[in-house]
């Protein structure tokens, strides 16, 4: 038995207004292969092999899989199309790789600053370790 035989065929629907470039996705639980919600996981797309990291959260519709216009475009997906979709865990690093790269400024921002703020807490000590 091949894996996508386990995995359902959803269809592929738009985020509301309100959720627009924040780079996530809304999967039911049953398709979510045990990725909580507010998890970053990667997604991918099945037929094609292209795949992103969002930040997963729920929905009711079991039949269906919620992206924003720029998931879609990196899974390279169009509004309708029915397709097979992986939902996987990532590790930390890929957690922080997300939080760096994602589009939506109110997350990308803050989590540049706090690595800036950890290189100047690092060089600090080494300042002060030295003199």
């Amino acid at each position: 038995m091949s894996i996508t035989s386990t995995i359902p065929t959803l269809e592929v629907k738009g985020l509301g207004k309100h959720e627009w470039g924040i780079s996530r996705a809304r999967l039911n639980i049953k398709n979510r292969n045990g990725v909580n919600r507010y998890e970053v996981a990667k997604l991918t797309n099945l037929n094609n092999n292209k795949s992103t990291l969002v930040l997963l959260l729920g929905h009711d519709d079991e039949t269906g899989i919620y992206l924003d216009f720029d998931t879609r475009d990196e899974l390279g997906l169009e509004k309708g199309e029915k397709v097979q979709i992986s939902a996987t865990k990532v590790r930390l690093f890929s957690k922080l790789l997300w939080y760096l790269k994602t589009k939506d400024p109110m997350i990308h921002i803050p989590a540049c600053l706090a690595v800036l703020s950890i290189a100047l807490s690092i060089i600090g000590f080494l300042v002060g370790f030295i003199y």
